[in-house]
């Protein structure tokens, strides 16, 4: 396919380090620093589903200018990344790749696309807006730089709960269950299932069920809580408190003053379960998606 001044081909068609210097141009100015070696773009694309052939690059020349990921689970396809080279944005590749992904789309006769975009990011919210993306959400990159005081911190405490540490393929079928709106892409256990040995867990129990979950990591930069979440069986007071003694639990295993956690909920008990541990909101992100059919 020929644009005005680019050519696209399959991602396919690329090499990997070619790949990892488009990326790593295209983020490099990007709101969440975001930097990528080899390894971690097969990462990438083994975890979040993403399929090279169906997956565009953007040429001028010879030279990969922009790029397109396409993951793709079922009927449903999900933009796992799109970004233009600083020296060649605000040129029209973006649109120019984001429609020849639409066209993809309908080929492979997928019902939605979804992705995540960073709500300052104004000129990339307003094209997703003209190709028909609506937003659903707001997802969360949230950061922590102290430890909280236990004492005078979140709305129940660990007591209430028998809060345990269990393998993290104990806690993957809870992921759907205990969520009422699909996880984000990245932590749907489709995804997650395939680095479970990397994960640590924990439930918390009330009565004889689980009433909510946690999945972390302990990570050299510091702890990394992937997902956490309750049963939506249980008021949202207790909701929030269940996922309280569970962060707090996991704050006493690994006493690690910086944290992160990403893509979690900004509205809703999850977010306050965070405050509620001293995390901060540091940029807010769009989840939309597009229906196709």
């Amino acid at each position: 396919m020929k644009g005005v001044d680019y050519w696209l081909t399959e991602a396919a068609n690329v090499d990997v380090d070619s790949l990892v210097d488009l990326f790593n141009d295209a983020y490099s100015q990007y709101y969440v620093p975001t930097v990528v070696t080899a390894e971690r773009l097969i990462n990438l694309v083994a975890r979040e589903d993403i399929s090279m052939r169906n997956s565009y690059i953007a040429l001028f020349g010879r030279r990969p200018v922009g790029v397109v990921f396409l993951g793709i689970r079922g009927s449903r396809g999900y933009i796992c990344g799109m970004g233009v080279r600083i020296a060649y944005q605000g040129r029209g590749v973006g649109e120019l790749l984001m429609r020849r992904i639409l066209k993809e789309a309908e080929t492979l006769e997928l019902d939605s696309l979804q992705l995540e975009v960073v709500d300052r990011n104004f000129r990339a919210i307003g094209l997703y807006a003209k190709l028909g993306f609506v937003p659903i959400r707001v997802l969360g990159v949230w950061e922590r730089g102290r430890m909280p005081h236990r004492k005078g911190m979140g709305t129940c405490d660990l007591g209430d709960f028998d809060v345990r540490r269990v393998p993290s393929f104990h806690v993957l079928p809870l992921v759907d269950r205990f969520n009422e709106i699909r996880p984000c892409w990245q932590n749907e256990p489709t995804a997650l299932a395939k680095f479970y040995s990397r994960l640590s867990a924990c439930v918390a129990r009330a009565g004889s069920g689980e009433a909510a979950y946690a999945l972390y990591v302990d990570t050299d930069e510091g702890l990394y809580i992937v997902d956490v979440a309750a049963s939506p069986s249980l008021h949202k007071g207790v909701r929030q408190g269940a996922c309280e003694a569970l962060l707090e639990r996991i704050d006493l295993d690994v006493p690690r003053r910086m944290a992160r956690a990403h893509n979690i909920p900004v509205q809703g008990y999850q977010g306050r379960a965070l405050q509620s541990r001293g995390f901060d909101i540091e940029l807010k992100q769009q989840e939309m998606v597009l229906c196709l059919r």
